[in-house]
């Protein structure tokens, strides 16, 4: 499990995903993306926002920035 985060921090350190990407990338299945991505955020280390493109949003994924890593 540890790897599979240091894979997924990695991704979005690079750019915002969406899980079929970090799925893409990873080679993990959905729920272990999603058990990674819900650990990370409970480490407040991940956020998520909707991007809007038709027809439906997708759920997407990115590494918290704090203020002081600017």
């Amino acid at each position: 499990m540890k790897d599979l985060i240091s894979r997924i921090e990695y991704e979005l350190a690079r750019r915002d995903c969406n899980a079929g990407e970090l799925k893409d990338t990873t080679g993990a299945s959905y729920p272990e993306i999603f058990t990674a991505l819900q650990r990370l955020s409970s480490e407040d280390k991940v956020a998520y926002y909707f991007l809007y493109i038709t027809p439906l949003p997708t759920l997407t994924y990115k590494l918290k920035k704090h203020f002081w890593q600017f």
